[in-house]
């Protein structure tokens, strides 16, 4: 998709607030995607709404890769636990478990490796409840297994469909365990912008900034903004300017504890 003209934002505003830096910020950013959702993270929703959160081929297939690495392992889980409940013998599904927690595995190998090439701070909380949504399922699953097979050898399927339940089990204590010991990468939605603007080539940032600033500029001819604040806002780091000259409408979700980083 081209980057849609700045131009028309500019003029056809006849003030200029704080949530129209955000909208300028977010539409000067279109050829630069990943930048451009980690500063609407930060925007507020009268800007981002406007500007951005429109799907992408790519945003759609992650979401539900994501999905589906969840509801791999408790479909398993949840078979293996519906067999057990009914105790009217018979094989157990670990066939079924095995093979959704083999996709699951497949699915953090792929995420996790574009998540090492682009890496992203991302809430504990949230990162708590996918690894407990894998860890659980397995133990589960495992846990049935192993008692079925013990009291039933006839009711089991080939244990070493456990493999890939225990691989999923072991991937997820380890990134929990990696996660919690190992400080690297962004550690904050202020760090994720930094990051994303590294990640673009040369040509595309001074593109970008550019494009930002002759925006800016516009805005001075006009009246609309002051020299001082035009100065600031073209002396900010790309994906910064918001941040630097509208701070008060800044989104909720911008935690307490980021307030002592400032934008560069």
């Amino acid at each position: 998709m081209s980057a849609r003209p700045l131009e028309p934002l500019v003029d056809d505003a006849p003030t200029w607030d704080a949530v129209l830096w955000w909208r300028l910020e977010l539409r000067s950013l279109d050829d630069a995607p990943y930048t451009q959702r980690a500063v609407a993270v930060l925007g507020p929703k009268a800007a981002w709404e406007k500007e951005y959160g429109r799907a992408s081929a790519g945003g759609c297939l992650q979401t539900l890769l994501y999905v589906l690495s969840i509801a791999a392992p408790t479909v398993g889980a949840g078979s293996m636990l519906l067999w057990a409940l009914r105790a009217e013998g018979g094989q157990m599904p670990l066939e079924l478990a095995g093979v959704a927690s083999l996709v699951s595995v497949a699915i953090t190998v792929v995420t996790e490796s574009i998540h090492r090439n682009r890496p992203r701070a991302t809430a504990m909380a949230a990162v708590r409840r996918l690894y407990l949504a894998h860890i659980v399922p397995g133990l589960i699953t495992l846990g049935i297994a192993v008692s079925g097979s013990l009291s039933d050898p006839d009711s089991g399927a080939p244990l070493w469909w456990l493999a890939p339940v225990l691989a999923d089990i072991a991937l997820y204590a380890g990134l929990w365990v990696r996660r919690a010991t190992v400080k690297t990468g962004p550690r904050n939605p202020i760090e994720n912008v930094e990051q994303t603007v590294s990640e673009l080539a040369p040509e595309v940032r001074d593109h970008v900034l550019a494009g930002r600033n002759a925006a800016v500029d516009r805005l001075l001819e006009q009246g609309k903004i002051d020299a001082e604040t035009a100065s600031r806002a073209k002396l900010s780091a790309l994906g910064m300017m918001s941040l630097t000259v509208a701070r008060e409408e800044r989104s909720s979700y911008y935690p307490e504890e980021h307030e002592g980083i400032d934008p560069r």
